[in-house]
């Protein structure tokens, strides 16, 4: 409107499919992304794993349907997105990242949410106090309890699901621990044992492939033990991947 378009030019352009008309004074382009369509349609924005995914945050899985907040008196139920009822602010199709975080400490899974969490602690984009003094009401002790569970030296997520299984079989676990000649390696449990989780890529050229050969004989040398696992490992096969640390660490401890 402030562009000289009048109401007659609107509706001429909704009748005609150049612009979709949303209900509520709200339209938008045919090709317009369809959760933000939907987060429009239901006067919200996206928000809690929708919002991270914009925000660039990694997910353990993609969301079926967007997750949208709301004005907390509004009445809508729909099966279109996943509802949250909040005290909305601000402009624009996204909640802001603190937002986010605190919608996916209270909806998604633990490990779902963990691996959020570290991603948005890797790329240093929140910290820990700042989440947490957004946590108030109900559920907080909970959501407390996962913000707890969060660590920001994860490398990667598959480090998280691995670290997350592993503490939850009651082995003491660091994540990219610092080997004096070695560098950083992914898990150390009880202090000897490595665990390396190699991605597709890792041997995809001879120095990298001459490179792990001598990080695995420097950490022999040193008295550690090495294991390693694929991405299919720990995506598909992890409570087979943790049984076999766990015979491992209980036998040479």
């Amino acid at each position: 409107m402030r562009a000289g378009v009048s109401d007659g030019d609107l509706r001429a352009a909704v009748r005609v499919g150049r612009v979709v008309s949303l209900g509520s004074g709200t339209y938008a382009l045919p090709d317009a992304e369809p959760e933000v369509v939907t987060a429009a349609r239901l006067r919200g924005k996206l928000a809690c794993c929708s919002a991270a995914r914009r925000h660039g945050l990694d997910l353990l899985t993609q969301p079926v349907r967007p997750h949208v907040a709301v004005p907390r008196d509004h009445s809508t139920n729909t099966d279109e997105a996943v509802v949250h009822r909040v005290t909305l602010s601000g402009s624009g199709p996204v909640v802001p990242l603190l937002s986010a975080l605190v919608g996916v400490l209270r909806c998604l899974t633990v490990v779902e949410a963990v691996v959020v969490l570290d991603s948005a602690l890797r790329l240093r984009a929140v910290r820990v106090r700042s989440i947490d003094r957004c946590l108030r009401g109900p559920g907080s002790v909970e959501a407390r309890r996962r913000l707890g569970l969060a660590d920001a030296r994860s490398g990667s997520v598959l480090e998280t699901l691995l670290r997350l299984a592993l503490r939850e079989a009651g082995l003491p676990v660091e994540c990219q621990v610092l080997v004096p000649g070695v560098g950083r390696v992914d898990l150390v449990v009880g202090g000897w044992l490595v665990v390396e989780v190699d991605g597709f890529e890792f041997h995809a050229d001879r120095d990298s492939y001459r490179t792990d050969r001598r990080r695995g004989n420097v950490l022999a040398a040193g008295g550690f033990r090495l294991l390693r696992f694929s991405y299919e490992d720990v995506m598909f096969r992890r409570s087979d991947a943790v049984a076999q640390i766990v015979a491992v660490y209980l036998t040479g401890r």
